[in-house]
């Protein structure tokens, strides 16, 4: 898919099925397409940093009601322009499309690998005044001590948080960044920092939940979202059958797996609720302890891995990127606070921790490059 497609209305007012395949899924997306024909929906896969992706059906419309939403809390009107440099096939770049189209506003495609010196210099060049990153870019950005254009005046983070203190080095520099969380399953984003916490230091959350979306928390503390942009099914191919899984109970309502707190109108994000584990017969928080271990590692990311254990049930390896010096005594240090259960093993180093195209961590492929899989 061109980016020049999603600004024109012959897209959005037809009625044929388009799948946005990523790399590596593009012969399944061609089977699912084949079956499809002749029925009007759009269909993204999930990310599948964690296992086999899914994909996920969308009307045209719940796209618009999304783009819709976001226009409204953005202040999007016509005289602004996008560029976008995400993935077309992630809702995180074809919703820039969506957002234009709506708006009426200029679509511009940064293509090619990632380069964060030649985005900047596109930025400049192009005049555009919004765009989407992922935190890895950002990073990028703040590494290379770069500073935007004059014009740009938002810049929407997703695809998971962004550490507050290289978000607030990225607004020393001048980025006007704003935390979002969303989903594939929402088109886009459900909760979003606002345009006048630009001037302030950033912060993470909590976020302003967009007025298009109902949200309450369910007895096991997971999220439940409800709206117009709420895909309609996820899909699963079994040889010439589509067999769709509806994700929405009889009121319309979808339960997420994200973990949280709702403050009025605000969300704060407590991770995942699959990254609870129970070890030693005792429930233990994955996500705190990744965060534990990084605050002792200075620039330095961290993943923790669950290794199966016939007498534990599981345990815990720290992966780190890049040659940190100090990881022994920051797993000791984190270690000694903790009871046995919850102990960590000894770190493995890697040059670099293997990422999905929107920057997350690809645990698959990590697994598979140490071995344990």
């Amino acid at each position: 898919m061109e980016a020049t497609e999603l600004i024109e209305s012959d897209f959005w007012e037809s009625d044929d099925c388009r799948i946005l395949a990523p790399p590596g899924l593009e012969t399944e997306g061609e089977h699912l397409g084949r079956l499809l024909d002749g029925e009007e929906a759009v269909i993204f896969a999930t990310s599948g940093s964690s296992g086999t992706p899914k994909w996920v059906l969308f009307r045209r419309e719940a796209l618009l009601a999304s783009a819709r939403a976001v226009n409204l809390h953005l202040q999007i009107v016509s005289g602004d322009s996008f560029l976008v440099a995400l993935p077309l096939y992630h809702v995180g770049g074809f919703g820039m499309g969506a957002r234009a189209f709506v708006a009426g506003c200029a679509l511009h495609h940064y293509q090619g690998p990632w380069d964060a010196g030649r985005f900047r210099d596109e930025l400049k060049e192009t005049g555009c005044t919004l765009t989407s990153l992922v935190p890895t870019q950002v990073h990028d950005l703040v590494s290379l001590k770069l500073q935007p254009p004059a014009s740009l005046r938002a810049v929407v983070v997703g695809g998971g948080r962004l550490n507050e203190q290289k978000g607030q080095m990225a607004r020393d520099l001048g980025w006007p960044l704003l935390q979002s969380y969303g989903m594939t399953e929402t088109g886009s984003q459900v909760a979003t920092d606002t345009l006048e916490n630009i001037e302030r230091e950033f912060r993470s959350e909590p976020l302003l939940v967009l007025p298009e979306w109902e949200c309450r928390l369910g007895e096991d503390g997971c999220l439940h979202l409800r709206g117009e942009a709420l895909c309609e099914s996820y899909l699963r191919r079994e040889k010439d059958e589509v067999i769709r899984i509806g994700v929405k109970d009889v009121e319309g309502w979808f339960r997420s797996r994200d973990l949280v707190e709702i403050e009025g109108k605000e969300l704060v994000m407590c991770g995942r609720a699959d990254r609870k584990l129970k070890i030693m017969g005792e429930l233990v928080d994955v996500q705190a302890l990744e965060d534990e271990v990084g605050a002792h590692l200075d620039g330095s990311e961290v993943c923790l891995l669950p290794v199966p254990d016939d007498r534990r049930g599981w345990r815990l390896l720290p992966v780190v990127e890049g040659l940190a010096d100090d990881v022994g005594r920051a797993i000791e240090g984190v270690n000694r606070s903790k009871a046995g259960y919850a102990r960590l093993e000894q770190a493995r180093v890697v040059e670099r921790l293997p990422r999905t195209a929107l920057g997350k961590i690809d645990l698959s492929a990590l697994r598979q490059e140490i071995g344990l899989s």
